[in-house]
């Protein structure tokens, strides 16, 4: 889980994506509109228009991603402290935060420790299998 930060960032970049997603289909699919009523229409037989339906119904898909986006935004914006949080209290909660990783740095190194004693019985196991194995092979054992 990433937090919000590179969340936001990476929302940040979607929008952006969907933005130049948005006028690149708008470039290559609309129709030649003229400005006024005294221009004539412009036409290229090369162009795909899509039709009116299609191109508004994706205009709307469109239209409908960037919003849903934005309100992500906006919602982790809102979830990062600052405004609505003291100096004192973000002090504070820095404090905790700091406090719960040193206990959980402590219970690292005890189970480090016992990574280690573990370990050097089951050497100690091992090793007493092995020799038990080469006693009994050896010649004028049963």
């Amino acid at each position: 889980m990433t937090d919000r930060l590179t969340q936001l960032q990476q929302c940040l970049g979607q929008i952006v994506e969907q933005f130049g997603s948005a006028v690149n289909y708008v470039d290559r699919n609309h129709d030649f509109e003229p400005h006024n009523e005294l221009e004539d229409k412009l036409t290229d037989p090369q162009a795909t228009i899509a039709s009116p339906d299609d191109f508004e119904r994706n205009i709307d898909e469109l239209t409908t991603d960037m919003i849903l986006k934005t309100r992500q935004i906006i919602k982790l914006i809102d979830s990062l402290p600052g405004f609505d949080v003291s100096a004192e209290e973000q002090l504070h909660r820095i404090d905790v935060l700091q406090g719960q990783l040193m206990k959980v740095e402590e219970e690292k190194i005890e189970a480090v420790k016992r990574k280690g004693r573990l370990l050097k019985a089951v050497d100690g196991l091992i090793k007493e299998f092995v020799e038990g194995i080469a006693s009994s092979r050896r010649p004028g054992n049963p």
